[in-house]
């Protein structure tokens, strides 16, 4: 085992070569990630996205995370994901088939997201305790950027997939014996799953929705759907109408959220997608993205009422909360 752990500071050529090779190739790619290089280059010149995301919480599944996160910022932003660099920290003691099956977890998720991972940097050093990879995503915009800053009044408000999905996932993974006797084996087993299917990225809600004019987006994380609403209605200076009814929580997430003790509206949600626009689009919203298999409901209306931000359940109207930390980090390290 010594043997396959790495050496502190930039990892030898013969190392890098074969990691490299394992990053994305093709004729876009004029100088591809190589050692000894100081950059990679792809032709074209278009409007571009920017984003940056490091992944600092867990190694397990990092491509995904690192893929989705850094891809999810773009579409939101209106654009097409395309490029993605990464920087690698690894903590002395990593060993060679540890960074392995990282680069292979990046390699892997970058295909099925259907972008190029270019390049970045690698090094083992004291200054982290664990490996941290700083993903930079680049995409391309044709037309106007979307941001949360252009909702309307008399706008529909729609939500992808389901709320917590992100949370629901964790929480399942994170504490498998206590879900899976709440849950049953199926049920948990299922819900594991939802990292990957339905998956935390909203790249395939952008490609079908790429032509269509909508008003605003958001790509809802830490504070789940309630504070990505609630950060729309501020940016956009509007006030939202939600209906509880509409919005759309599994029953594994209510049964895993009641055990916790939390809300599921407050619960991480990437894979979710939010964005406004006038109600014929978002019921053609709603209905190109049930055509691709991806679920969707118009939950709310944007009103005038600037800072009047409420929920709507059964027959009592009350504020939409906002969290200021995400629901998750009230469970404790203990709990099963």
């Amino acid at each position: 085992m010594v043997k396959d752990v790495l050496r502190e500071g930039k990892l030898p050529p013969e190392e890098l070569a074969p990691l490299l090779a394992m990053t994305s190739r093709g004729s876009e790619i004029s100088v591809e990630a190589a050692v000894g290089e100081d950059a990679a280059v792809v032709t074209g010149a278009r409007t571009i996205v920017l984003t940056a995301d490091p992944i600092t919480f867990t190694e397990e599944n990092i491509g995904i995370y690192t893929v989705a996160v850094n891809c999810n910022d773009i579409v939101a932003m209106g654009g097409e994901p395309k490029y993605l660099t990464t920087t690698f920290l690894l903590p002395p003691g990593t060993t060679r088939t540890q960074l392995r099956n990282v680069f292979a977890d990046i390699a892997n998720a970058s295909d099925r997201a259907g972008i190029l991972w270019v390049g970045g940097h690698t090094e083992v050093t004291s200054a982290v305790n664990r490996i941290v990879v700083s993903g930079h995503g680049v995409g391309f915009l044709d037309g106007n950027p979307l941001t949360t800053a252009g909702a309307q009044p008399g706008d529909s408000l729609v939500m992808t997939k389901w709320a917590a999905l992100e949370g629901t996932t964790i929480i399942a993974r994170t504490f498998p014996e206590g879900a899976r006797d709440l849950l049953g084996r199926e049920s948990w087993k299922r819900v594991s799953g939802w990292l990957v299917e339905p998956g935390i990225s909203i790249i395939q809600e952008g490609r079908i929705l790429r032509h269509l004019s909508l008003t605003s987006a958001h790509d809802p994380t830490e504070g789940g759907v309630a504070t990505g609403i609630h950060e729309i209605a501020k940016r956009s200076g509007v006030g939202v109408e939600i209906e509880f009814d509409r919005i759309t929580i599994r029953e594994e997430t209510e049964t895993l959220c009641r055990r916790w003790g939390l809300d599921p509206l407050g619960l991480l949600s990437s894979g979710v997608f939010l964005f406004t626009a006038p109600p014929a689009v978002a019921e053609k919203a709603c209905s190109l993205l049930s055509e691709g298999g991806i679920p969707a409901s118009i939950i709310g209306r944007i009103t005038e009422r600037r800072g009047d931000v409420t929920l709507l359940k059964g027959k009592q109207m009350e504020p939409l909360p906002f969290f200021v930390a995400d629901e998750y980090l009230k469970i404790g390290q203990g709990s099963k």
